[in-house]
């Protein structure tokens, strides 16, 4: 399950995303973010996005012995979630998808500085705000530091996959 959702949040990132940045160390990947500009393109047709999600639901379904009604329930489940996140963030929206730092070189600013180059690019696009969803357990604390504001909790049955007891919550970022 871990695996599927890895898969998912990086397949679906890299489709929508048109932003991504990558940070490296002495030739090691040590923070990354895939995010979305409102006002400016998408590099790549609807068609890979749809096939996108495509290869998804297929890596769901090939998983063995996993019943299919589990696979069913986690169908459900993204559903959920995307309906309960449009409640805070809406679709088309200028977002972070997928912002990653290695946890050995966390607190050496590598994230901040991805962080900021997003925003530079998004303000220089006359966006107003960068929506960022995260689990209560995991990012939270370093996006209030950077100036984010808490727009609310949603209830994700995914966070529950991948943070047992997480908590599914949406940030903003006022440009």
């Amino acid at each position: 399950m871990a695996t599927l959702n890895e898969y998912t949040y990086t397949t679906g990132s890299i489709a929508l995303s048109n932003f991504i940045k990558v940070f490296e160390v002495e030739g090691k990947v040590v923070a990354l973010l895939f995010a979305y500009n409102e006002n400016m393109p998408v590099p790549k047709h609807d068609f890979q996005k749809i096939s996108s999600k495509l290869k998804i639901v297929k890596e769901l379904f090939v998983i063995k012995n996993m019943p299919f009604k589990e696979k069913i329930k986690i169908l459900k489940s993204m559903a959920v979630h995307e309906s309960n996140k449009a409640k805070l963030i809406k679709h088309g929206s200028s977002e972070i998808f997928l912002f990653v730092t290695d946890p050995s070189c966390q607190g050496k600013g590598y994230g901040k500085q991805l962080l900021s180059a997003f925003f530079e690019y998004c303000k220089n696009a006359g966006v107003q705000a960068v929506q960022i969803e995260t689990n209560r357990l995991g990012a939270s604390t370093f996006y209030e530091k950077v100036g984010c504001q808490l727009k609310g909790d949603f209830d994700s049955p995914l966070h529950e996959y991948t943070t047992k007891g997480g908590q599914a919550c949406a940030y903003e970022y006022i440009l």
